[in-house]
């Protein structure tokens, strides 16, 4: 039973150092609300409950509740990978100082468990907690490269991989290691510079696309309001009539084709904008679910369907 229990805890402590245990708390959180939506959904395609209504529009049927899951999953995963994002580039911009402390350490005759230990008493902002928790994991006894790679798997940048890998292969080589530190330094400091520049540069390309977002649902809220009404109301009969006796255009035939367009688009847009701003499709969640949010709400409100 102790023996349980202790694995449990080893278990625990695991994903709390490598920072996967409040990912998976994130998970827990977006998936348990989403999966009751997609239930809600089930049961109003099936008719065993009915949509609500709010202000004279119905907010609950079958779309409304796949959507609210996609919300929820995407703002939930999306806003928390956003803020990891924005706290991860703060270590970034601190990890140089701190590489570059333990050169200087390293040239005053230390070992690099003695640097690390010194260096967690100092101010690296952000940083800190990180150098900190690198040390207790040293003095509970692991070693050096796990503490170091277990912090590098937290953080997750190429940055920080590179120069963690860079200064394991250091201290297990000998020799000269400061200056092999000092240069690690100064190359975290250029690429940081360059990645700040890049993501600057594609800033540009971020506001285009939601432009050409907010002018396809102009496009459409215009349509709906002036063109489709013509050809579905009482002109529905003559335009039918001019296309040689066919089917008269109807508005739900139209709407569910803009609808669903809208949405695919605002997913696509959202994934495309958050490989522009950061290069990596994970970030464009948050925009996944600011699109589809927007597009939902014009259609909702505004559409009327």
């Amino acid at each position: 039973m102790e023996m349980e229990i202790g694995k449990k805890q080893s278990t625990i402590q695991r994903l709390r150092n490598t920072g996967q245990l409040t990912r998976l708390t994130i998970y827990l959180a977006a998936g348990i609300p989403a999966a009751i939506f997609l239930i809600l959904a089930l049961l109003v395609f099936l008719k065993i409950i009915s949509p609500l209504s709010i202000g004279g529009t119905e907010i609950g049927e079958t779309r409304d509740y796949l959507l609210f899951a996609l919300f929820l999953g995407t703002g939930t995963f999306g806003f928390y990978e956003a803020i990891t994002l924005h706290h991860i580039r703060k270590i970034d911009a601190r990890f140089p100082d701190f590489v570059r402390d333990l050169a200087e350490s390293r040239r005053a005759g230390m070992t690099f468990t003695k640097a690390i230990l010194y260096a967690s008493k100092g101010n690296y902002g952000v940083l800190t907690p990180e150098i900190q928790k690198i040390a207790r994991q040293i003095s509970w006894g692991s070693s050096v490269d796990s503490a170091l790679s277990a912090f590098a798997k937290r953080v997750n940048t190429k940055l920080i991989r590179r120069t963690i890998s860079l200064i394991i292969e250091a201290g297990r080589s000998g020799g000269n290691v400061a200056d092999v530190l000092d240069a690690a330094s100064k190359d975290a400091r250029e690429i940081k510079f360059l990645e700040s520049e890049r993501r600057a540069n594609m800033m540009s390309y971020v506001a285009v696309i939601y432009v050409g977002m907010g002018v396809f649902l102009l496009i459409i809220l215009v349509l709906s309001s002036g063109l489709l009404p013509q050809i579905t109301g009482e002109g529905a009969a003559s335009f039918a009539a001019g296309t040689h006796g066919g089917e008269a255009i109807r508005e739900e035939h139209v709407l569910p084709v803009f609808y669903l367009a809208a949405i695919i688009q605002s997913i696509g847009m959202g994934i495309v904008t958050g490989v522009f701003e950061e290069g990596r499709m994970v970030s464009g969640i948050k925009h996944v679910f600011i699109m589809t949010f927007i597009a939902w709400f014009v259609f909702k409100f505004m559409v009327g369907y």
